[in-house]
């Protein structure tokens, strides 16, 4: 698992995620943010922007939950926007992308966020978007996970991520 990690505001986040669409070979992505209200709104902004998105959060019926996880699992849509739902138990091989829009408060979450890439020994890459008010747990993540999380480069090789 490749982790890197973009440093910006707020507002320059949807900016960046539409680069990475544009940069990146993604087979599949799962984008978390913290909150079901972002992710919904999120998923409209990605969708408006021409892009196919489905989204999933605790707030919906089960029964939509379902149905949502079988479609993104049979690969009816690239990206997935989610809360940390979709964080344990979910076995989905061709996601190679996590991004985390919203970074997590624990590096426990963190852990289980990106642990949706690179399954069954495949390459995966983690993309985080840090705000000022997301070092400290950044660096808590690092520390508590003994990793490092990289700053992301201009250029990413698609052997780190790329089946």
């Amino acid at each position: 698992m490749t982790q890197y990690y973009a440093y910006l505001e707020e507002k320059e986040k949807l900016h960046c995620l539409t680069t990475l669409f544009n940069k990146l070979e993604i087979s599949q992505a799962i984008i978390f943010c913290n909150t079901g209200k972002r992710v919904e709104l999120l998923a409209k902004k990605i969708h408006s922007l021409g892009y196919s998105c489905f989204y999933i959060h605790s707030r919906m019926d089960q029964h939509d939950r379902n149905r949502i996880y079988h479609d993104f699992k049979n690969g009816n849509t690239r990206c997935l926007v989610s809360t940390d739902l979709f964080t344990r138990g979910i076995d989905i091989m061709s996601v190679n992308v996590v991004i985390n829009f919203d970074y997590p408060r624990y590096a426990e979450t963190y852990l289980h966020r990106i642990g949706r890439s690179g399954r069954f020994g495949r390459y995966g890459l983690a993309v985080n978007f840090v705000t000022d008010d997301d070092k400290n747990n950044m660096f808590q993540v690092e520390t508590e996970l003994r990793t490092q999380i990289n700053p992301l480069p201009e250029e990413i090789d698609k052997n780190l991520y790329c089946i």
